[in-house]
């Protein structure tokens, strides 16, 4: 499946998910809007029977003045003639269950006069027994409101819209699971890329020494070639520098699936890190020197002193600055400066070349990852240098970081413990 398809089947996917979402937001929302006005018809009715049967009941004539809602959870019943205390708490407890409002409540008298307490007590509707007695001051005037508190109304609501909840949260876990699967089908698909470039980059590497080996070897098989020794030297020393080309590149991905299974052992020694630099760079230059650039070494460390193994730090520092030479479209000029930092060496190693798209330097030390260029092979290599490099660097509990400006050029710096000589 190619990219668009499956680029237009995530964004439907995504537009379906949100579509989705956005519905039920819309109806939860209609839902809390819905509970909230049944629970305020509700406890209008509630109250305006429980007014009703104190008016029909009591010995006084009591006469009610009205039913006004003072919050989202509050109401008050105004009444200009006294009421029947017991009578009052009974009925809102009768009503409220006749309604169906099993919710907790809170009720005072108060005068309207100097809106001073007079009695109030908090119910609980599951377990009306247990009643909490409030406060008693004087006797109130002949004006006074009841006042009807619903302190647990929120709970009620959410107690009314639990299926509901659970549904949203089970739809949540649909949207994290699909979020999960997209994650791993791009990721297994950016793996099936980098794999099948790393199979086209395997066979370009491997076809040119094959190639090479096998024409040499015709060469070879000649008969004239025997009369002619410094022929049959030089085309037995190309078929010996291809042999060591492949063999390298073999070595190069045995290295990684070492890695990867966690078999490799370091050989660990002691090891002067700056006397390693100086003999690579030596190595090295030759085929600086070939394209007129140079090597400048800046070893300014005092403590050089690193336990690793010698083969693995070889390589790390030879990965780098062939990398330095291979990506570098100018006359190559690489940097090797040292210095003592965080009671360790840090050793950066400094190219002039190409640089790396700010795009590609987080996936710079992945497994398989080129820095792209098109269909071109003109940079060889599998992707697995700064991924081994990487890793070593952490099998000896090293650091490495990385700034790179395109065009301008790239710093590796590494960082290792150093010990006393």
């Amino acid at each position: 499946m190619g990219r668009a398809a499956i680029r237009n089947i995530i964004l439907l996917a995504f537009i379906s998910l949100a579509g989705i979402i956005a519905t039920q937001i819309f109806w939860v929302k209609k839902a809390i809007d819905l509970k909230e006005q049944q629970f305020n018809h509700r406890a209008y009715v509630a109250l305006k029977s429980v007014a009703d049967r104190l008016i029909q009941d009591s010995k006084f004539k009591v006469q009610l003045d009205g039913i006004n809602k003072k919050a989202s959870n509050y109401y008050t019943i105004d009444f200009s003639s006294p009421v029947n205390v017991t009578m009052l708490e009974n009925y809102l407890i009768i009503e409220s269950k006749n309604q169906n409002l099993n919710a907790d409540f809170e009720y005072g008298i108060f005068e309207c006069t100097t809106d001073s307490f007079y009695y109030g007590r908090y119910v609980s509707i599951k377990n009306t027994g247990k009643v909490e007695r409030l406060h008693v001051k004087a006797k109130p005037s002949e004006n006074y409101y009841v006042g009807v508190l619903f302190p647990k109304k929120r709970t009620y609501l959410q107690d009314d819209l639990k299926l509901l909840i659970f549904f949203s949260i089970v739809l949540l876990v649909v949207i994290g699971f699909f979020t999960y699967t997209i994650l791993v089908i791009l990721k297994q698909k950016k793996l099936s890329e980098i794999k099948t470039d790393f199979v086209n980059n395997m066979t370009h590497e491997f076809k040119t020494p094959i190639s090479t080996i096998a024409l040499s070897s015709d060469v070879l098989m000649r008969d004239d070639i025997i009369n002619n020794p410094e022929r049959l030297k030089h085309y037995a020393t190309i078929i010996s520098e291809e042999n060591k080309r492949l063999k390298s590149q073999v070595e190069s991905v045995l290295q990684v699936s070492q890695i990867d299974s966690h078999k490799i052992a370091l050989n660990v020694t002691d090891i002067d890190m700056h006397a390693l630099i100086e003999n690579i760079a030596k190595n090295m230059e030759p085929r600086v020197s070939e394209l007129k650039g140079k090597i400048i070494l800046q070893l300014n460390a005092k403590k050089v002193i690193v336990s690793g193994d010698e083969v693995h730090l070889t390589n790390i520092l030879y990965n780098l600055l062939d990398n330095a030479i291979k990506y570098c479209d100018k006359i190559p000029e690489i940097q090797i400066i040292t210095l003592n930092k965080h009671k360790g060496i840090e050793i950066s190693v400094k190219d002039n070349g190409k640089g790396i798209e700010t795009s590609s330097q987080n996936m710079i030390f992945e497994k398989f990852f080129r820095v792209p260029s098109g269909n071109l092979h003109d940079v060889k290599g599998f992707g697995l240098g700064l991924f081994y490099v990487k890793n070593m660097i952490k099998l000896h509990r090293g650091k490495i970081a990385l700034h790179s400006i395109p065009k301008v050029g790239t710093t590796f710096t590494i960082w290792f413990h150093t010990k006393e000589k």
